[in-house]
C-alpha cells in the first residue's frame, strides 16, 4: 500500500471504520504468520475497510484481490486501486492462468491475501455460489481463513473462522491430471463457502461437505 494510504488508513479510515463495527469475534483464530488467504464473503464495497481494520495488525502485508472489468469499476474504485495497491485483474482481459500466476507471485512474496470467493458483491440473503480461483492458489503451507460479514443491529459484525488445511485435497490434485481436477477444486471450494456460510449467517445453497 502506498504510504501515504497507510498513515490514511490508521489515522483517519480505521477509527472511521471503528464507529460502524458492532463486534468482532474470533480474533484469536489470526494465524501468526502470513502463510494464509483471507475469505470473506461480500456485501458491499465498504467490506475493503472493514477487512482492513480486522487485520490492522497485519496491514501492510495484506494484498486485496479487485476485478477492474467494468468501466463503472474503475470510476468507482480506480483511486482506492491505485492507493491501495490491489491486485488487480481483468477477468475479460486475461487468462485465468495469468491471473493465478499475478496472485501467486504475491503470495511467494509473503504477502496475506484477501479474495471474496463469491466474486461479486451480494446483497442477497443466500451466499453467491463460489468460484475455485482460491483453491487453485492454495499450497500445504498456505491456507484459507474464512471471514463472515453481516449486519446486526449497532453495525456491521466480523467473525473469523479457523484456519482450514487442505494437505490431503493438495494431495489428491498433485495425483490427478489437470483435466480432471475440477471436481476436486469444486470440493476445495465449497467447504470454505460452508465454512463462511456459518460465519456469515447466511446459506449456501450449493455442494454440500
Amino acid at each position: 500500500m502506498k504510504p501515504i494510504f497507510l498513515f490514511s488508513l490508521r489515522y483517519f479510515f480505521f477509527p472511521l471504520t471503528k464507529i460502524f463495527v458492532e463486534k468482532i469475534e474470533g480474533e484469536e483464530n489470526i494465524p501468526k504468520t502470513n502463510n494464509f488467504i483471507i475469505a470473506p464473503n461480500h456485501l458491499n464495497g465498504r467490506d475493503h475497510f472493514f477487512i482492513g481494520y480486522t487485520f490492522k495488525k497485519n496491514i501492510r502485508d495484506i494484498g486485496f484481490v479487485g476485478a477492474m472489468d467494468k468501466l463503472k469499476t474503475f470510476f468507482q474504485s480506480g483511486l482506492l486501486y491505485y492507493l491501495g495497491e490491489t491486485i488487480v485483474i481483468n477477468r475479460k482481459k486475461e487468462s485465468r492462468e495469468k491471473i493465478i500466476e499475478k496472485i501467486q507471485k504475491e503470495i511467494k512474496n509473503n504477502k496475506i491475501i484477501v479474495i471474496y470467493p463469491e466474486g461479486d458483491s451480494n446483497h442477497k440473503n443466500r451466499l453467491l455460489k463460489g468460484r475455485t480461483g482460491i483453491a487453485e492458489l492454495i499450497t500445504k503451507n498456505i491456507g484459507v481463513l474464512p471471514v463472515g460479514l453481516r449486519n446486526g443491529k449497532r453495525g456491521r459484525i466480523i467473525s473469523i473462522g479457523k484456519l482450514i488445511n487442505f494437505s490431503q485435497e493438495i494431495e489428491e490434485l498433485e495425483k490427478t491430471k489437470k483435466e480432471s481436477q475440477y471436481l476436486i477444486l469444486r470440493k476445495i471450494t465449497d467447504k470454505i463457502m460452508n465454512r463462511i456460510s456459518s460465519l456469515s449467517k447466511k446459506p449456501y445453497l450449493y455442494e454440500k461437505n
